[in-house]
Formats: C-alpha cells, structure tokens, sequence
C-alpha cells in the first residue's frame, strides 16, 4: 500500500515506523528494475523519493539494483554467534570422544 496514492494513512505510519531509515524502507519495497516501470504516476513518484533518500542517506547514488543488503551492520554479532556455536559444538563433540575413550579403556582394562 505504500506505492498507492488511495493508502490509509495508519499503515503508512507503521510502515514508516517499522522501517525508520530510507535504505531500509528501499529493502522492504523490494522494487526491481527503474521507477519508470511503476503503473501509477504516485508509484513512481514515491519509489524516487525513497531512492533518493536513500542515495542521501548513503552518501552516493544507489538504485534498486545495487542497494547493500545491509547485513554489514550484523557481522559483528553474527561471527560472535558462530564463533560460539561452532565452540559449542567442539565442547560437545570432545565431551563424546572423551566419555567414549573412557568406556573403551573401561571395557579393555
């Protein structure tokens, strides 16, 4: 409903306030291809104005096609998270060597 001049006004709000930055409002449209391709002259209009917020809000010219995915902003918690799951999984698979090795030595000794 973003991309329709007819939109209430209360999902235009939550939209907004669901996706507070330009780049993000771009991602959650998910428009492909040029703005010249939208049906209505509204549609078009608004995909501009976010692009260009978006361009803005970047700091150079971006268009639906090279927009970032954004998930730069996540690496950091994201190798925190592997790094652990990966740790947890060592711990675990060690833990079931060194009981099995014991059971072994139990059963032969």
């Amino acid at each position: 409903m973003y991309l329709e001049q007819d939109r209430d006004a209360a999902e235009t709000s939550a939209f907004e306030a669901r996706y507070h930055t330009a780049p993000q409002r771009m991602r959650a449209l998910a428009w492909q291809g040029p703005e010249s391709l939208a049906r209505t002259t509204f549609a078009r209009e608004q995909l501009t104005a976010v692009r260009t917020a978006c361009s803005d809000a970047l700091g150079h010219p971006v268009d639906s096609d090279t927009l970032p995915s954004g998930e730069k902003a996540d690496s950091t918690k994201r190798a925190l998270a592997d790094f652990l799951a990966g740790a947890g999984c060592l711990v675990a698979v060690l833990a079931f060597l060194a009981i099995w090795v014991n059971g072994l030595v139990a059963l032969i000794g």
